[in-house]
């Protein structure tokens, strides 16, 4: 077999880079993602009444309006989100059992169909317990285009932070939060929400030698010629 790779470690044919696929986030597809103040949330929260709160609540806001939104608040109970300074608080009551719902959502702006977006939500320290509900919503792309919510991700707090990646369902996605709790007064404190364009790029592996940094090779192989028949690689 013809030699692929010199003395010197220079490949002699093309294709023997060894890639590793390095994602890269850029672009911010929220207002007010990191810097939460009073004002916010939406001054009138939304009330709920029925199982189906998220499209209850974003149908009331009237979303999609393909024109990027700031957050909007909703609750089925009087525990409903508030904003101060750098801290979205997410508060429920437990009444016979049953927990209230209270949560947030915005519209997503320019968003590309198909294209992968992470999302990275982070919470302050707390020993809060409580079940934090995440997905999308979106009109359907057939008539009479019906308001669709996403499969729910759903995290068991407390946690430091969370992250989970999505493909857009349309230009306009709907962020939707909700919280709930088998503990009463128990609360969700966030610290920043990020929704940010995720691409993959294949870059050469490098390894660090005493010589200096190098490029790690592969070698071809021929899958006709058995190993234990052919020439020996060099």
């Amino acid at each position: 077999m013809n030699r692929q790779i010199d003395d010197n470690g220079i490949p002699l044919v093309s294709g023997l880079d060894v890639l590793i696929s390095v994602p890269i986030l850029s672009n911010e597809y929220l207002s007010f993602n990191d810097s939460f103040t009073t004002s916010t949330l939406s001054t009138t929260n939304i009330v709920t009444s029925t199982s189906s709160y998220a499209t209850e609540a974003v149908s009331s806001a009237g979303l999609p309006n393909y024109s990027n939104s700031n957050w909007y608040r909703f609750s089925n109970s009087v525990a409903v989100a508030s904003s101060t300074d750098n801290t979205i608080t997410l508060p429920v009551l437990v009444s016979r059992d049953v927990s209230s719902i209270s949560g947030i959502f915005q519209e997503m702006k320019q968003l590309i169909i198909g294209q992968e977006y992470s999302i990275n939500i982070n919470f302050h320290n707390s020993s809060n317990v409580g079940s934090l509900g995440v997905s999308r919503l979106y009109n359907s792309t057939i008539q009479p285009y019906s308001l669709i919510q996403s499969d729910i991700t759903t995290y068991t707090l407390p946690l430091s932070s969370i992250t989970l990646d999505f493909k857009a369902y349309s230009s306009a996605d709907i962020f939707f939060i909700s919280f709930t709790s088998d503990v009463n007064n128990s609360l969700a404190s966030i610290s920043s929400i990020s929704v940010k364009e995720k691409n993959n790029y294949l870059i050469p592996l490098l390894t660090e030698l005493d010589s200096g940094t190098t490029k790690v090779l592969k070698r071809k192989y021929n899958t006709s010629i058995p190993l234990d028949e052919g020439q020996p690689i060099e």
